[in-house]
């Protein structure tokens, strides 16, 4: 009934300003495809491509990477000769995401950066819904993806104190992990707005009422509200909303994040956002971004520091295992 509704609703309002830009327009389609099909409980492994752009999933098959007529089309591997062909590369093709998985888990229980984010944060039920990039150190098990939020949130700490935050608001949050990290190491963090398109945003809503059970309020409970706001209480509470719902939130944040997907969206879709950035009282702003963009579908993230007036500190860091040789690009307001 959640997913029909948002599906539903967001065709009634302004998709110029509140639906997936041309980089997320086929990946949600598709994502919406799997979701129907298959459902949740394996979307962070290998049979599934709901998660794939924005969760820690690893696709084996390329179907589940197509919309209608991809899939449609896709049916000529279904014939005798070419099933059994393509069958023998899936399993070819699994063989090696089993070999990747278990030398990620080496490289994981060995780097430093790692041993120190354990003995310094809390890690609960990170392994969830299927997951399958994980590794294990002191009889423990750990999601790679929550040591790459760790990372991020101990950079960010550099500028900003989370001990001292009490609203956060996150636009694009992956599928809810960096929510569940905070709230699991930062108790004083108790008004959550969270934000993300269809059908991600279901996805997001799903992964965190799994953690944090009525503590999470979905478009079903907040749509037919006159305004969104927190309550005027000291309890953990998780609004998940869709884009167009901002229209309607009445709060004042502490601290805004979003982490890649700003350089995803039409340019116009940032400036209405910054908007309401700004009529929260917004207190503190961190962006993150990646390097490697492609400008025919993003572009250059320090071009994000022109939304904020050019007010935002830059800098460009090592990811969490720097052997991968890739960089983050942080933008802070401290």
């Amino acid at each position: 009934m959640l997913l029909d509704n948002l599906i539903k609703d967001e065709k009634k309002v302004n998709r110029l300003l509140y639906s997936s830009g041309p980089y997320w327009d086929y990946k949600n389609s598709r994502a919406i495809l799997e979701i129907k099909k298959k459902g949740l409980s394996d979307f962070r492994g290998s049979s599934a491509g709901i998660g794939t752009s924005f969760g820690d999933n690893i696709p084996s098959d390329i179907r589940n990477e197509f919309n209608i007529k991809g899939r449609i089309i896709s049916k000529i591997f279904s014939l005798p000769i070419l099933n059994k062909v393509f069958n023998g590369q899936l399993n070819l093709t699994q063989d090696y995401i089993n070999y990747f998985i278990k030398n990620q888990a080496i490289v994981y229980q060995n780097n430093k950066n790692v041993e120190n984010l354990i003995n310094k944060y809390h890690f609960k039920n990170t392994t969830e819904f299927g997951c399958i990039q994980i590794f294990e150190k002191l009889g423990v098990k750990y999601s790679t993806i929550y040591l790459q939020m760790a990372y991020r949130i101990e950079e960010l700490s550099k500028s900003f104190n989370f001990k001292n935050i009490n609203s956060f608001f996150e636009i694009g949050g992956g599928f809810g992990t960096n929510v569940h990290f905070l709230i699991t190491n930062f108790s004083n963090i108790k008004k959550i707005l969270y934000l993300d398109a269809v059908p991600n945003i279901y996805v997001g809503t799903k992964y965190l009422e799994h953690h944090f059970g009525k503590k999470v309020k979905n478009y079903l409970d907040l749509k037919n509200l006159d305004k969104i706001n927190f309550q005027n209480n000291d309890e953990l509470e998780i609004l998940c909303i869709p884009p167009w719902l901002i229209e309607k939130v009445d709060v004042e944040i502490d601290h805004f994040h979003n982490a890649a997907s700003f350089v995803e969206m039409p340019k116009i879709v940032i400036d209405n956002y910054v908007k309401f950035i700004k009529k929260f009282k917004t207190r503190e702003i961190s962006l993150i971004s990646y390097d490697g963009y492609d400008l025919k579908t993003t572009f250059n993230p320090e071009e994000l520091n022109l939304f904020f007036e050019n007010k935002l500190k830059i800098s460009w860091k090592n990811n969490l295992i720097e052997e991968y040789n890739r960089k983050l690009i942080y933008l802070t307001s401290n």
